[in-house]
């Protein structure tokens, strides 16, 4: 595989097979992108990157762009790390919550529950109430 190539699901893919094409500037630098995603999608990713390494930048002196770029991925993962431990945070929460509701709505029809000494009429059971 070249450099150009990277895998995407697991497969192979070539810059040849890829739809997109756009022209970006990252960080001074212009940049060719080929993708499956449009256009507009490309260009705010790539203004992502650019606008996290200007803000990586400021009062720095000099870096080198190649440092500055590996710093931008490591934040940007960072980022993403802590927005997923969030989303994982906010799901198990809402997820016990909907259990808590659950048992409370359950115990209120708790006293509804026919008594055991009741008698159904035919054909349904308690189950089916």
């Amino acid at each position: 595989m070249d450099q150009r190539s990277r895998p995407v699901n697991g497969a192979p893919t070539t810059s040849t097979s890829l739809k997109n094409k756009c022209r970006v500037d990252i960080f001074g630098r212009q940049y060719t992108l080929r993708s499956d995603a449009d256009d507009i999608y490309a260009r705010e990713l790539a203004s992502l990157v650019d606008q996290k390494m200007r803000e990586l930048a400021v009062g720095v002196k000099s870096i080198d762009p190649l440092r500055l770029a590996v710093f931008t991925a490591i934040n940007l993962a960072h980022e993403l790390h802590e927005s997923k431990r969030q989303r994982q945070e906010s799901d198990t929460m809402i997820g016990q919550r909907t259990s808590d509701l659950i048992e409370s709505i359950e115990s209120q029809f708790e006293e509804f529950r026919p008594e055991s000494d009741w008698v159904l009429p035919a054909g349904l059971s308690e189950d089916s109430l």
